[in-house]
């Protein structure tokens, strides 16, 4: 096998070396403990390369020393190139006053100045008012003086996206004195964020007994790196408190669950964990959902479930976001009603009321549910376009079609109720939220409007 050039791609040289020792992808993912998909990110270029995933691939490579530290060296190359992963707005984003969540708020209070459980965890579908929450978290944190880690899952992360993102980013913003004293006790955290290559001019280096082991398992660096995460955490939090928040964790990597359970077993009470997530997304069986109903089990969550806000609420959050230009109370009332206490749809509606009296959607509002619903799979999506065109409330009757067996439509109508589209009522499915039916049904044109309407009797309304 070639010695590695140091002016290749990390994707590049992975792909030249894997294809140097005769391998598949397959065949490499198998040897190195990893997916498929995720050495095919790392070829493409889609992926950052961390540590202990090269350590792991140069071990199945069987690379030799020179061949090991040039990978290793490439894959930090590209890692200080990368573009940062999301972080979290602040709390003076412009996502609107907070309004009708004080329980909310007051617990959230409670749980950073070290009451219940280590975790406190926010569920519910986009725009019920999550990442909101999490924003108020941060400036709650930020005015106490306390230390506030943060990072937001995307999809498609994997390993341990995006926890590892946090630290990272604590990594770029803290001077380098002060980062180096952090780190000073933290042999292995490289193989977590090597970021810290680029920070501080030496890393501390782990100790063996007698006999030293010249390369590393990936279970033995996996407990290093874990161990010295802990360690990492301790020192930023010092002697106080240290919050940690993260969004959209059912998007998180694979190993991500593992290493936040670690932390917070581990980390003691001073650590502080506010996370949201959508439960429609989150993949049963997976080993983050795992972690997740071990740590429940342990009591070191609470999990608060988001609702739509009430009309009262609703008409308060309206009359905030108009500010000096208030509705009319005839299009007030159409804002909460289209809305349904939806606190984004709220805020969003309202301020397009304000500029615009044709009360249309906003494009960028309009995008964002289109994406979720294009998320869905197409069956289901082709079927809630129908139930928008027939009514607000449509029977299971009037849905069955000859090419349809029924135990597939109910099936089809189970996946729009976990996602939060439809409710079942006695009279037949209902949407949840008017502007979805709304929105679904002005993506259709007129041919299939005809052919979906024609000859039906009079909906459910």
């Amino acid at each position: 096998m070639s010695t590695p050039s140091r002016d290749e791609s990390f994707a590049t040289l992975l792909t030249r070396l894997r294809r140097d020792a005769g391998m598949t992808q397959e065949r490499l993912a198998d040897r190195a403990g990893l997916s498929v998909r995720a050495v095919s990110s790392l070829e493409c270029g889609d992926r950052r390369p961390r540590r202990y995933t090269v350590e792991r691939l140069a071990q199945a490579l069987r690379l030799s020393a020179e061949q090991r530290a040039v990978l290793v060296a490439t894959a930090e190359g590209d890692r200080r190139r990368l573009p940062e992963a999301p972080s979290l707005p602040t709390a003076n984003a412009s996502a609107g006053p907070l309004i009708g969540r004080v329980a909310e708020v007051e617990e959230l209070r409670a749980h950073l100045a070290g009451a219940g459980p280590p975790v406190l965890a926010y569920a519910g579908e986009p725009g019920i008012g999550r990442s909101r929450l999490l924003a108020e978290a941060v400036a709650i944190g930020g005015g106490w003086g306390i230390p506030v880690l943060t990072a937001a899952a995307r999809r498609g992360d994997e390993g341990y996206a995006p926890l590892v993102h946090a630290l990272a980013d604590h990594v770029r913003r803290t001077p380098a004195a002060a980062l180096a004293a952090q780190v000073r006790d933290c042999a292995g955290l490289d193989l977590l964020l090597p970021e810290l290559a680029g920070r501080v001019r030496r890393l501390p280096a782990p100790t063996f007994p007698a006999a030293t082991l010249p390369v590393l398992s990936a279970d033995q660096a996996r407990r290093l790196a874990f161990d010295a995460a802990v360690r990492f955490v301790d020192a930023i939090a010092g002697t106080g408190r240290l919050v940690l928040v993260l969004d959209d964790v059912q998007w998180a990597g694979a190993d991500a669950g593992d290493l936040l359970s670690h932390l917070v077993r581990r980390a003691g009470p001073q650590v502080r964990v506010v996370l949201a997530y959508r439960p429609a997304d989150v993949v049963a069986g997976s080993r983050f959902a795992q972690c997740a109903e071990e740590l429940g089990r342990l009591g070191m969550v609470r999990t608060r479930v988001l609702r739509p806000l009430p009309q009262s609420e609703a008409l308060a959050l309206v009359d905030a976001t108009a500010g000096d230009t208030p509705l009319g109370a005839g299009r007030q009332a159409r804002v909460v009603r289209r809305a349904a206490g939806v606190p984004l749809f709220l805020v969003e509606l309202t301020r397009a009321a304000g500029q615009d009296e044709s009360e249309d959607v906003p494009w960028h509002l309009r995008l964002a549910v289109g994406r979720e619903l294009a998320a869905l799979p197409r069956p289901v999506f082709a079927l809630l376009q129908r139930m928008a065109l027939i009514a607000t409330t449509v029977a299971v009757e009037r849905l069955i079609a000859d090419d349809m067996p029924t135990d597939q439509l109910l099936e089809y109508l189970d996946v729009a109720m976990r996602f939060g589209i439809l409710d079942e009522t006695r009279r037949g499915f209902r949407f949840r939220y008017p502007l979805v039916r709304e929105i679904l049904a002005a993506g259709l044109g007129p041919g299939r409007r005809r052919l979906w309407l024609g000859g039906k009797a009079h909906p459910h309304d």
